[in-house]
């Protein structure tokens, strides 16, 4: 409720900013950008308005970075609004600010939105080429968290656009999980973890279903429905509680589905999110259908047939989106269009503003100061999967060692992980050759049928070994042993 009540006050005061003609302090543009940040899907155009109003007073006083995160703002909530072109605008001109300004986190964010937008517009090959900018400024920042986190999304961003453009299950499963191994790295106490892994394990158990490893996929699946329940991420939770009800579809638990399925449909219709239920309605049709209980099935199906329809007539109306003028006019907004007011009318809602600014403001302050702390608690001892730190190319080379049962394979995955078997001999120095193997296949994520192709072994046996190891780690059956070798 509050938020709606900045929000409104906010939109009074640029409705009346005719008629006293005041522009916003660096201080104030922060605070507006914060709340422009913050706003929900359903508030999207609005925080397209604040936000190129941060970015028109930013560029009245000079300030470039408050003029970059403006136009990044925009972007982001006009890729919510599915206008691509807008984006595209908008994160061309952040990153001609952000390169001026040297700041390699604005610049990744640009090179990310503009990926987004080609994404968007179903041009991959460009959109991968900008996620892959993107990369390469993120891994500059020295902030652990920060980087983790965007390190995570785009790695989230590129499985995405693979999967979009009919890449293959394999390279979109490997980047899912590179993202969710990034979020993990991310300090446990702080707030965007859960948020982003919650959205990872998501990602990871859908790519996971639809290479039909269910017990994998429902392994992923619960803890993003844990997570996303922890810190009230809607979108995730109905697309998760999607995804269990086509899981127990496919094990033909269909009772069960259709539970996941409605449960996910009262999240979606909360957030107002057409696509979540889009599917929903659709795999809830079929599970009423493999249960012969026609009048369900058609029912739903006739929800998802006009939802679809409703989708595809929003995707096919094009409506011009507020873009921020790169020129010397000013950006133009229709909420400055309203006639002047009295002053003694307007000067009462600039008080008001002021008043809530300052909350703002301090609130903004005290969260920067928590952030830093975080940032000092990091400890710089933390080991890092340097595999993911080399190119593809190097772990292509180790996987290849690994298919061919190749003698070099142990050395130089030793060279990679340095760390890794000191750790384990820690924990029990009994482990024989074949099971320091087993752990090195685990640790770069091979699932039982291919460690049993690698060594000619059935996956019988490679499952009793697997069970083995277990106990002599004192790894619980709660784990995946997989996470377990790879968080090590």
């Amino acid at each position: 409720m509050k938020k709606n009540k900045y929000l409104l006050l906010f939109i009074l005061f640029l409705s009346f900013g005719k008629s006293f003609g005041q522009s916003f302090n660096q201080a104030q543009i922060d605070s507006l950008l914060l709340v422009a940040e913050k706003l929900e899907v359903k508030d999207a155009a609005y925080g397209v308005t604040l936000s190129l109003k941060a970015y028109d007073d930013s560029k009245k006083i000079g300030y470039k970075k408050g003029m970059a995160q403006g136009l990044l703002i925009a972007s982001r909530k006009q890729h919510e609004l599915a206008k691509y072109e807008d984006v595209l605008k908008n994160a061309t001109a952040a990153e001609k600010l952000a390169v001026e300004i040297s700041d390699a986190k604005l610049i990744s964010d640009a090179f990310r939105m503009k990926g987004i937008a080609y994404t968007g517009s179903s041009d991959y090959e460009k959109g991968l080429a900008q996620f892959r900018q993107a990369l390469h400024f993120a891994q500059t920042l020295t902030d652990k968290e920060i980087k983790s986190s965007r390190l995570g999304v785009l790695y989230n961003d590129i499985a995405f656009n693979l999967d979009e453009n009919g890449g293959k299950a394999d390279s979109v499963a490997f980047y899912y999980r590179k993202g969710y191994q990034e979020f993990q790295k991310m300090v446990l106490n702080n707030p965007l973890r859960n948020k982003t892994l919650s959205l990872a394990c998501s990602n990871v158990g859908s790519s996971f279903l639809r290479a039909k490893e269910l017990d994998s996929a429902e392994f992923y699946l619960d803890r993003a429905l844990q997570l996303a329940n922890s810190v009230n991420h809607e979108a995730v939770k109905a697309n998760t509680l999607c995804d269990l009800g086509s899981l127990n579809y496919f094990r033909k638990k269909y009772k069960i589905s259709i539970d996941y399925f409605e449960k996910g449909i009262g999240v979606a219709k909360t957030i107002n999110d057409a696509y979540a239920l889009k599917s929903l309605y659709l795999g809830i049709s079929k599970s009423y259908e493999a249960i012969r209980d026609d009048k369900n099935a058609e029912k739903y199906l006739s929800l998802y047939n006009k939802i679809n329809d409703s989708v595809k007539k929003n995707q096919k109306e094009s409506t011009t989106m507020q873009t921020a003028s790169m020129g010397e006019s000013e950006v133009i907004a229709d909420v400055d269009r309203i006639p002047n007011r009295s002053i003694i009318f307007s000067a009462i809602f600039v008080l008001l503003l002021m008043v809530i600014l300052i909350h703002i403001y301090r609130k903004f302050q005290k969260e920067k100061a928590n952030n830093a702390r975080l940032q000092a608690e990091v400890d710089d001892t933390i080991t890092m999967f340097t595999l993911l730190q080399k190119d593809e190319a190097h772990l292509k080379k180790i996987l290849h060692l690994a298919s061919t049962n190749d003698p070099s394979f142990l050395m130089l995955f030793k060279e990679t992980y340095p760390d890794f078997y000191k750790k384990l001999n820690a924990i029990n120095p009994g482990l024989i050759a074949g099971e320091q193997k087993l752990c090195a296949f685990l640790k770069l994520d091979l699932s039982t049928k291919e460690i049993a192709q690698y060594t000619n072994s059935s996956i019988r046996a490679v499952e009793a070994k697997k069970y083995r190891l277990r106990k002599k780690l004192s790894i619980t059956s709660e784990e995946d042993i997989n996470v377990w070798m790879m968080n090590l």
